[in-house]
């Protein structure tokens, strides 16, 4: 029987927040009815709504601590926002996963969260250490949509065995689910992922403009290079001009989607995985510049990304 089908299995989500809750609730839907979930959630507004919401896929019971999430789970999956939100959940020495007393059957700790590899390999290290379980890093790709719809990418990195039990869980949450190598090594995917993504967002920024700039129609010019070696994400999915591709953020100003603030964060820990291995880089310091000024930029600041378009539409970049 596969991980995924056996309702034996008890399941633990930490964290429906902008992403959680999307990957809690496919979970919910796909693992048996009969099957016990828990959800632990800081923001008891956000906790409560889950929990109403869920009805009718199956039950949903809250935790008050992550102790409590593993002492009563087999399978346990944290979504987290930051380094120090994964280190204090597992790790905090009144709630933290690792309290619960070591059983006969591991718990299968799975963190999604994109945190640094360093902090990652050292949590890993940690669970080991403690007896309780095991623990493999699986960040995403895909956003709330990809979230809410279970076609996420996810990167994992961990042993061999532990990315075999946990592979049927996570195709519950994710449409492309690569095995990347040893502990950390789906962080350091992810992050490489994301840097070079930021890269594109700037490079199509920058011809865009050129085009409508010369007087090319957006429309046609994206069309080309959408079937040309130009290509990527960026100018197919997410055009920063508007009227160039339906759903994307551009339509609606740039309001919600991948903000800046998590772009910045995520491309500098593409950065300094970089400088980490002694990789040559001629194009981040640029990339971090023009970011740090979307931080601070009132017409960017707390927007899509993509936003950094009208700093090419201005004439004002760097």
């Amino acid at each position: 029987m596969s991980t995924a089908t056996d309702p034996s299995i008890r399941y633990g989500f930490i964290g429906v927040g902008v992403m959680g809750w999307g990957m809690a609730m496919n979970l919910r839907e796909k693992i048996p009815k009969e099957a016990q979930m828990k959800i632990c959630e800081i923001s008891e507004s956000r906790r409560n709504s889950f929990v109403q919401e869920v009805q009718g896929k199956g039950v949903v019971n809250i935790a008050n601590s992550p102790k409590e999430v593993a002492e009563q789970s087999d399978v346990v999956i944290t979504m987290l926002p930051r380094d120090e939100h994964v280190r204090d959940v597992f790790t905090n020495p009144d709630t933290g996963l690792l309290l619960a007393i070591p059983r006969e059957t591991p718990v299968h700790f799975i963190d999604c969260s994109t945190i640094t590899t360093t902090t990652s390999v050292e949590i890993g290290k940690l669970v080991s250490e403690s007896k309780v379980g095991t623990f493999i890093d699986a960040p995403v790709s895909g956003g709330p949509n990809g979230a809410n719809s279970g076609t996420l990418a996810m990167m994992v990195g961990g042993s061999e065995e532990d990315w075999q039990w946990a592979e049927p869980i996570l195709r519950m949450l994710g449409k492309n689910v690569f095995y990347c190598g040893p502990p950390g090594a789906g962080l350091a995917t992810k992050q490489i992922n994301n840097y070079l993504s930021s890269v594109c967002t700037v490079g199509v920024c920058e011809a865009m403009n050129m085009g409508v700039k010369y007087g090319l129609d957006p429309k046609k010019l994206a069309d080309v290079i959408n079937v040309s070696s130009g290509r990527c994400y960026n100018s197919l999915d997410q055009n920063p001009v508007k009227g160039v591709t339906p759903g994307a953020a551009s339509e609606k100003d740039f309001v919600g989607g991948f903000s800046v603030e998590l772009c910045k964060g995520v491309l500098d820990m593409g950065v300094a995985l970089g400088k980490q291995v002694g990789a040559q880089s001629i194009l981040s310091d640029r990339i971090v510049a023009i970011y740090d000024k979307a931080l601070k930029d009132e017409r960017t600041r707390g927007k899509d990304s993509r936003s950094i378009y009208r700093f090419f539409e201005d004439d004002d970049v760097l």
